[in-house]
């Protein structure tokens, strides 16, 4: 196991994953790509559904 750092004295800690990090994570990388996915997946059902008169996913089998 490697010694911790010291910077004029003091112990500085090895760099760990947060709960801040997580949170952070989850609202700038996550939260962003499920938005985007899910308003591409709507466009595409519509288009499938309206445009070409076909079936588009599970949406389809709903009335």
């Amino acid at each position: 196991m490697a010694r911790p750092e010291r910077i004029h004295g003091m112990v500085i800690p090895a760099p760990r994953f947060t709960r801040w990090a997580l949170v952070y994570f989850l609202k700038y990388a996550l939260l962003p790509g499920l938005l985007i996915l899910l308003a591409l997946d709507v466009v595409l059902y519509f288009v499938f559904r309206d445009w070409l008169g076909a079936c588009y996913g599970i949406l389809c089998l709903l009335p």
